[in-house]
């Protein structure tokens, strides 16, 4: 007989195995920025010493080869959506009037739009939509002071936040200057060769992942992580140009990014180690996908110089 003492010990644990499940297919609690130091990668750090090279003055000296957190990318399915508890409502401060003058300005519109993946189908069962945020890694000068030995011409400290995409919304979700880019049109057209020769052909191609432009939240792929990647690496893109027409940005982030070398890594919902840009999802995807719709991304830029 199923006695009330049972039945109380079979509900503990019921709950018990659901809150497990959750923190296991993804974290659905907020992280705060200090939380971030405790879940980056050392490893992907990389220093290596890659030659030899002269300084000033003829002092000898040794090339370096490293990668350093520049950034963070979070992408989230709801406009002023975060990962970051402390940062919701600031968010939501800067993006409400934007996302409201969007939607305003296209209501009762016709408006187009494209993954630029190689489909302009919005109703394919493989198109999603991504915002993205960009911000400076915050711990980026004192991990590279532990490291004892780094490039000298390090990044400016800057602003927190660098990209949103709400505040982007017209180019983000519609893009009718991105669509117009030489880069979108050959950058749509390499779509399907991306991941058949998984290059990049410069900026173009995001290897396996595929079409770069045009630089929008629209993405198709079958895997909700790959797109999240996508939508990080495309956010970069824009926050890192200078002068990115139609494109509002609120701070560059003060270098041009190298796909081809540069790395990523996922630390939200789970941590993982780095990959490349544009690798293939069968090697790393698995295991990764959020039940909030939530990812959180660390840049890695490659450098190299020399030090004396």
């Amino acid at each position: 007989m199923f006695y009330h003492e049972d039945f109380l010990k079979f509900r503990r644990f019921l709950l018990i195995l659901m809150l497990g499940l959750l923190f296991v297919s993804g974290r659905v609690y907020a992280l705060e920025v200090n939380d971030i130091p405790g879940m980056f990668d050392w490893d992907c750090l990389d220093l290596k010493v890659i030659g030899i090279c002269v300084g000033p003055f003829g002092i000898p000296g040794i090339v370096i080869m490293y990668w350093e957190p520049a950034l963070l990318i979070e992408t989230v399915k709801q406009p002023a959506d975060t990962v970051f508890g402390s940062l919701r409502l600031g968010l939501l401060s800067l993006t409400s009037q934007a996302v409201k003058d969007f939607a305003k300005g296209v209501s009762g519109s016709s408006v187009t739009v494209s993954s630029g993946s190689g489909s302009s189908e919005i109703d394919g069962a493989n198109l999603q939509f991504n915002e993205a945020h960009v911000y400076e890694f915050p711990f980026r000068d004192e991990i590279m002071a532990s490291m004892g030995m780094a490039c000298p011409d390090k990044l400016p400290t800057g602003s927190f936040i660098k990209y949103l995409s709400e505040l982007d919304s017209l180019e983000w979700r519609v893009g009718a200057l991105e669509a117009a880019n030489p880069k979108s049109i050959a950058s749509t057209a390499s779509g399907p060769a991306c991941a058949a020769i998984a290059g990049f052909m410069g900026d173009l191609c995001m290897g396996y992942w595929g079409a770069t432009y045009p630089r929008r939240g629209f993405f198709t792929h079958q895997s909700r992580v790959v797109g999240s990647a996508a939508a990080a690496v495309r956010a970069v893109s824009i926050a890192s140009v200078f002068n990115s027409p139609g494109h509002v940005i609120l701070e560059t982030t003060g270098f041009m990014p190298s796909f081809e070398n540069d790395k990523l890594q996922l630390i939200y919902p789970v941590v993982s180690g780095c990959i490349k840009i544009g690798q293939n999802p069968a090697s790393w995807e698995s295991g990764k996908l959020s039940a909030n719709g939530k990812y959180l991304w660390v840049y890695w830029r490659r450098r190299i110089c020399c030090v004396y």
